[in-house]
């Protein structure tokens, strides 16, 4: 049966006409029967809310090929490695500041207390921001590089195809490293909020009595909505690096132009995905916590004496850390690509076009079927 050709390439293709839609939008959305028969939920061909756009994700993780999500595995493995030696890092150096410049308070009796190893006020929510910022960014950058990954299989599971042969994988893999410098780019403006943040909790922390509280202050006012700006607009960007053949600043540029007009939406999507993916893995980073509280780990962080079974309990701290990862990173790439589907539906009409090639594949179908039934007359 002959192909139709691939609609997703075709930004600027004229959309159908509106009595056209009307019938095209009565076809079945399922697609063909390898989709019933993997029992994958089908895509609406019109623009998604973000609740079907959650949907949807969840439902391309299935469509994904289990090789493509077992290198994904390695590299967010990887990179909450990453995460975990940076936090103890910052950690470390927080803690020799607090222990080398004593935090002096008083109370309203004129009582002086001088204190050391602590943080209070500004250096305690710094430290704390610090620690919630860095394994944001280290994902975020994985899940850049798997969205690009993720792209073709998770246009396939749009169109309704049957799973992708196990050479589809090579296509994606062979662009890792422009998706890889690509990650870099949109991981830049996080990764100076987060280094800013930084350096002035430590600013702080080596000067606990300067006031110096007002660095921190100004680096939120202008780093958070900045960041919160460009995360919108470059939400897409890996979807349209690997699927329009696009890349750096070709693609952000794209992805701001698909953006536009829905920035909040975009926005809104991106944190409610993170919020769900921080919710399903609540119980891990509850045990995560624990392990780090009560079993010596992060006593072992700080430098302060610990006993031997403190390292085994890090072990495990390391597989809990990779494990959250591991499981969020995956849903939260399919959504990012869900959302360049949607954001390509808004704008362009691409569910339109979708739904033609469907039809038009049904069609030839149809044909081919019939000539095979007057062949046996």
């Amino acid at each position: 049966m002959p192909e139709v050709p691939a609609v997703w390439t075709a930004p600027s293709a004229p959309a159908s006409e509106p009595a056209a839609t009307a019938v095209i939008r009565t076809a079945s959305a399922r697609g063909p029967e390898a989709r019933v028969r993997e029992g994958l939920r089908p895509i609406p061909l019109r623009p998604l809310s973000v609740l079907e756009l959650i949907d949807g994700a969840i439902g391309a993780v299935r469509a994904i090929p289990t090789a493509l999500l077992g290198w994904a595995s390695l590299l967010v493995t990887g990179l909450a490695l990453a995460d975990f030696a940076l936090t103890w890092v910052f950690d470390a150096a927080v803690r020799a500041a607090t222990r080398a410049h004593p935090l002096i308070t008083t109370d309203l009796f004129n009582n002086t207390t001088v204190q050391y190893g602590r943080t209070a006020g500004v250096g305690t929510f710094g430290l704390v921001a610090v620690n919630a910022m860095i394994p944001i960014a280290c994902s975020g950058f994985a899940v850049t590089v798997l969205a690009g990954l993720f792209a073709e299989p998770v246009k396939r599971y749009v169109d309704g195809a049957s799973a992708a042969p196990s050479t589809s994988t090579r296509r994606p893999t062979e662009a890792l490293g422009r998706l890889l410098a690509l990650a870099a780019l949109t991981a830049l403006p996080r990764a100076v909020l987060v280094t800013l943040y930084a350096f002035a909790t430590l600013v702080v922390v080596n000067d606990p009595n300067g006031g110096n509280g007002g660095w921190l202050f100004f680096v939120s006012i202008v780093g958070f909505p900045l960041c919160a700006w460009l995360t919108a607009d470059w939400a897409v960007a890996a979807p349209v690096a690997a699927l329009e053949n696009s890349g750096g600043f070709a693609a952000l540029g794209r992805a701001r132009r698909l953006a536009s007009g829905g920035r909040w939406r975009t926005l809104w999507a991106t944190a409610c995905t993170l919020l769900i993916a921080t919710v399903v893995t609540a119980p891990l980073l509850i045990c995560q916590y624990y392990i780090g509280s009560v079993h010596g780990v992060s006593d072992l962080l700080d430098g302060d004496p610990v006993s031997a079974a403190a390292y085994w309990w890090l072990a495990g701290y390391l597989v809990v850390l990779a494990l959250v990862q591991v499981l969020a990173a995956p849903f939260r790439a399919a959504a990012a690509t869900m959302l360049y589907v949607d954001r390509r539906f808004r704008r362009e009409g691409l569910d339109i076009r979708i739904a033609w090639a469907r039809v038009a594949r049904s069609g030839a179908k149809g044909n081919a079927n019939g000539k095979g039934k007057g062949k046996g007359r």
